[in-house]
């Protein structure tokens, strides 16, 4: 473990109430109860959307910039070889950073961005005022079936106790892929639900079993094309759950 990873997983474990003020994760147990209630862990709050923004803003610049982040980088070899796409859905869209993101990218793609969260989506229309953010739950997504070329998963089923209904939805309305963005899968334990502190708010979060993403992908009729490394996001120091972060880039058929 590096020293850096040593000093994440101390202030993690040993104090969640201050590393939770100063760091975008901390925190992690697989006990949720003993981090916050559970009426704690709802939509993240307007303060939890600033504080994402902020850490997320230098991000967006560096990308724009041609030096994009492992996981950025991960989200444009999945698009790249759609060539032009007509439309995009971001599922978990966020205060919409990943908009700019994509539009720099792909300036002719129509992007919607969609989120559970009211503060996220009242964040996304204050700063990217041109495009289009909705309110919805990827339980039931607002849209017709294969309304979209593509559908994202912005980080977001990772957060989702239902998620495979959200892969439902996702094969429903996508026409030609859908990209699981950000997996967390571990390497050798089963589907597991764990909590920590995500930019300053309690959170719940799941590190999935590689063949039950699989299983529930190829029940979807999903054909696999290819899986994509992210950041280096091992939850084994925290949780003695080693895990990578994937993209998974599906076929609709």
């Amino acid at each position: 473990m590096s020293i850096k990873s040593g000093v994440l997983a101390f202030a993690s474990q040993r104090v969640p109430q201050l590393s939770k003020r100063v760091l975008a994760s901390a925190g992690y147990t697989l006990h949720p109860s003993r981090l916050a209630r559970e009426d704690e862990y709802s939509v993240w709050r307007a303060d939890t959307a600033q504080r994402q923004d902020r850490a997320w803003q230098p991000l967006v610049a560096e990308a724009k910039a041609g030096r994009p982040r492992d996981d950025i980088a991960a989200l444009y070899r999945a698009l790249d070889p759609l060539a032009d796409i007509p439309e995009l859905l971001e599922v978990g869209c966020g205060g919409g950073y990943y908009s700019e993101i994509i539009a720099h990218r792909y300036p002719t793609t129509h992007y919607r961005g969609l989120d559970i969260s009211p503060a996220m989506i009242d964040l996304a229309h204050q700063l990217y005022p041109g495009r289009e953010f909705v309110v919805g739950s990827a339980y039931e997504l607002p849209y017709d079936d294969r309304s979209q070329s593509v559908v994202v998963d912005g980080v977001a089923l990772i957060h989702m106790p239902s998620w495979p209904r959200a892969i439902q939805e996702y094969a429903r309305v996508a026409r030609d892929r859908v990209v699981l963005h950000g997996l967390t899968i571990s390497v050798d334990a089963p589907t597991t639900r764990f909590a920590k502190y995500a930019y300053g708010q309690p959170s719940l979060e799941f590190v999935f079993a590689r063949a039950d993403i699989a299983d529930a992908c190829f029940a979807e009729g999903l054909e696999l094309l290819d899986v994509i490394p992210g950041l280096d996001y091992d939850l084994g120091p925290f949780l003695g759950i080693p895990s990578v972060e994937e993209t998974w880039v599906l076929d609709v058929g």
